[in-house]
């Protein structure tokens, strides 16, 4: 891993992103999930409502921020992508989009064998409920996120 003196700017920028993802993944994975289990806590529609509006909210703003921030220093400091930047961007980007449709698509299928199969169907993951639905695509979603930024500060 680099200090942050040698790291370069789209690797910054990537280090913020990856810790406030996981940062914003974490807290909705601790408000949403009683005691840790797949049984989501949030009881009343109202409730998961407030705590994915916050979600998205705190997501928009702080992917904003660090935008602004990086956007702003490259233009005062005159930087300029360059093809080994570009190049680890496409394989973050890559990466990340493959566990998003691999994740959809796990979604997908525990949730049709759930419903197909009803009590017959035994595995350890289920997909009951509309919350459980959303919850488990947006951890793919947030996952892929991660796993896209991983990827990038691997490659640096």
């Amino acid at each position: 891993m680099s200090r942050l003196e040698t790291m370069s700017t789209p690797e910054r920028e990537s280090w913020a992103t990856f810790i406030a993802d996981g940062l914003v993944f974490a807290w909705f994975l601790k408000i949403l999930l009683a005691n840790w289990t797949s049984e989501p806590g949030l009881r009343t529609p109202e409730d998961l409502t407030s705590v994915y509006v916050t979600l998205i909210v705190i997501t928009i703003i702080y992917h904003a921020v660090i935008s602004a921030v990086f956007s702003a220093y490259r233009r005062q400091k005159g930087i300029a992508s360059d093809e080994r930047d570009v190049m680890i961007q496409g394989q973050g980007f890559r990466a990340g989009y493959l566990a998003l449709q691999l994740g959809c698509g796990f979604v997908l299928i525990i949730g049709l064998l759930s419903f197909i199969a009803g009590s017959e169907y035994l595995s350890p993951i289920r997909i009951d409920t509309p919350v459980q639905f959303i919850l488990g695509l947006t951890a793919v979603s947030y996952v892929a996120s991660l796993i896209r930024h991983g990827v990038i500060l691997w490659r640096y």
